[in-house]
C-alpha cells in the first residue's frame, strides 16, 4: 500500500550544509511531551528521539554553518528544562538509507 509520494529535498542545495547529532540533558523527569515541546520551536532540530540511557533525547541538528550551528545549540540551552548539550559534528555523510 502507498501512503503518500515525496520529493526528498538535498538540505546542503538549500543552504544547511552543516549538522551535528546533539544528545539532550533536561532537568529531572521531563516527559517526552515536555522534551518535544521544548526543542519543536527550534526550526534547526531536524528530528529529535527520546533514547535509554543518561540523555534524555538525541537531536539531528542541521545549520547552514558552524556559526548559525553554534547559535542554535546557545538557543537550545537556553530553553527552560534543558541542562547541557553533547554535540558531535557531522564531517562526513557515509550513506543515507531511504525507507522502502
Amino acid at each position: 500500500m502507498i501512503r503518500s509520494y515525496a520529493a526528498v529535498v538535498d538540505p546542503a542545495a538549500m543552504g544547511w550544509q552543516t549538522h551535528a547529532v546533539v544528545a539532550l540533558y533536561c532537568e529531572g523527569r521531563m516527559s517526552a511531551a515536555e522534551v518535544r515541546k521544548a526543542i519543536e520551536p527550534h526550526a534547526e532540530v531536524e528530528s529529535a528521539y527520546t533514547v535509554a540511557g543518561e540523555a534524555s533525547a538525541i537531536l539531528h541538528v542541521r545549520a547552514t554553518d558552524t556559526q548559525h550551528l553554534e547559535e542554535a545549540l546557545e538557543r537550545l540551552r537556553d530553553t527552560p528544562g534543558v541542562i547541557r548539550t553533547h554535540t558531535q559534528v557531522v564531517l562526513s555523510t557515509l550513506f543515507e538509507r531511504p525507507v522502502a
